[in-house]
Formats: C-alpha cells, sequence, structure tokens
C-alpha cells in the first residue's frame, strides 16, 4: 500500500458537492481509501484570471494501485462527473492531481511526481501541509513555503461535506468552541483580565478573533472563551487565542496588521 496526496479543485456548478462526489468516488476505486481531507480553501484563479473563484482542497489516500493506474482511474472520474479538457487553467467542473505519491518520482509524457507546480501553488501547499505537516519530497528535503504565489488563498470554507470525520480540523472551523486537549496550537494573543463572574467580554480579544473569522483562519481559546464566565472569586487568568501551527505566521501578521490599525487596542 502506498500513501499519496491528490489535489482537488472545482470552480464550475456546485463546487463543494462535485468535491465531495469525486471523493467519495475516489473511495471506490480499487485498493484505494480516503485517509485524511483538508479543508476546503477558496482560491484565486491563476493563468486565465477571468474565471470564477476555485474551491481546492488535499486528500491523503492509501491504494494498492500503481501511480499510472491510479491516474487512469482519477481521469475516469473526472470524466463521469463532466470534465471537459479546454483551455489550459481555465474554468473545470472537477480536476483531479496527484501531488505526491509515496517517495517515488515519475517523469512521462502522461505523469509527472511530484506535481511539477506543486510548489508554486497556494492552494496546493497550504492544504497538504494540514493534513501532513512533516510532508517532504521525495529526495527527503522539506517543502520551501516561499515559492508558493500562484492560486492565493482568500478565505476557508471549512470541512467537506461528507468528509467531516476524516478532517485533521473537523467542522468546527472558526469557532470559539472548538477543543484543543491533546492538540498542539499555538498561542497568537493572549489577555489576563482580573476574573470577575459580571465582567465585560474581553473586547481585545473578540476582535482579533473577529480579523481569523473573517480570513477563515480556524483558532480555540485556553481555557475558556472571553464570553464564558470566570469564576466568582475574582482570581485573575490568562486567557489564550490559538490557532493550529500551520496558520501561525499568518495568523501573527493579520492580527499584527490589525492591531497597529486600531490604536485603541494594544499590539500583542
Amino acid at each position: 500500500m502506498t500513501d499519496a496526496y491528490l489535489g482537488l479543485g472545482a470552480n464550475l456548478g456546485d463546487r463543494l458537492a462535485t468535491l465531495s462526489q469525486a471523493l467519495r468516488l475516489v473511495d471506490e476505486l480499487p485498493g484505494t481509501h480516503v485517509v485524511y481531507v483538508s479543508a476546503v480553501y477558496e482560491t484565486e484563479p491563476w493563468g486565465v484570471a477571468d474565471q470564477p473563484d476555485f474551491a481546492n482542497l488535499v486528500a491523503q489516500i492509501r491504494t494498492s494501485l500503481a501511480a499510472d493506474q491510479l491516474l487512469g482511474g482519477l481521469q475516469d472520474i473526472e470524466n463521469s462527473l463532466g470534465r471537459v479538457r479546454g483551455e489550459r487553467y481555465g474554468a473545470r467542473t472537477i480536476d483531479i492531481d496527484i501531488l505526491l505519491f509515496g517517495d517515488e518520482e515519475w517523469n512521462s509524457d502522461s505523469l509527472t511526481i511530484p506535481h511539477p507546480r506543486l510548489l508554486e501553488r497556494e492552494f496546493a501547499l497550504v492544504p497538504l501541509l494540514e493534513i501532513a505537516p512533516d510532508a517532504c519530497l521525495p529526495d527527503g528535503s522539506p517543502f520551501p513555503r516561499e515559492g508558493a504565489v500562484h492560486g492565493r488563498i482568500t478565505r476557508t470554507l471549512g470541512a467537506l461535506p461528507g468528509f467531516e470525520d476524516r478532517a485533521v480540523i473537523p467542522a468546527a472551523f472558526a469557532s470559539e468552541s472548538y477543543p484543543t486537549e491533546g492538540a498542539e496550537w499555538v498561542e497568537v494573543a493572549s489577555s489576563t483580565p482580573v476574573g470577575r463572574i459580571d465582567r465585560a467580554p474581553d473586547l481585545e480579544l473578540l476582535f482579533l478573533q473577529s480579523v481569523l473569522e473573517a480570513e477563515g483562519i480556524p483558532f480555540a481559546y485556553d481555557p475558556f472563551a472571553p464570553t464564558e464566565s470566570f469564576n466568582p472569586w475574582g482570581l485573575t487568568r490568562t486567557v489564550r487565542l490559538l490557532v493550529p501551527p500551520l496558520y501561525a505566521e499568518r495568523a501573527r501578521r493579520l492580527l499584527a496588521q490589525a492591531a497597529a490599525a486600531t490604536p485603541e487596542f494594544p499590539q500583542q
């Protein structure tokens, strides 16, 4: 069995329904099982700018098929879902690419692995590293992120319907109630108000939360959200705003920009 990573995208019709159907069909390929599914990201088109925004995700599969056999199965799925191979980089009902196939390298007329433009595409690299943060190139080198400048992510659409149970970050996206126990999330802001049961919510943290929500970045609080009551004894408690490690750099940059542009809230 080989672990492989697929990039899926759609920008025509009901994008989420098509992506869900495509993954269900992948799950039905001989000797193949969908293991993990990233969040769905809305992304800017590139190559051909005048077309609708894409919905993109990456899925990890485990398969007994060879890479070329897998490619044939994926192309059959594309055709069954109405894929028309027209303008390069143009609009499409569904697109399924093999990004990585174990540690194998392929270079033929029909198949190149790793995908030749993987390192250039934010819409492929970010969801790949979401579900496989330790993924590397076949030669063992890590993925450089600075070159991923095409297909910029504009927002997160959440977990793929029908595959919530295979999401690394489940359906409670951008939710202050998302459980953090056992999750190695990263602090991007904190506050230490005095714990009064009748106190007003921490407006600064709620403001920063709204910035993350607007960008589709999943977040959580430790030990509880600012809107929840403290204990009645007036103890001081630190509340931390957390994001998954993959989003930490982007979140800190956005929060610093938001704090700098909003004088009433001091920078963290």
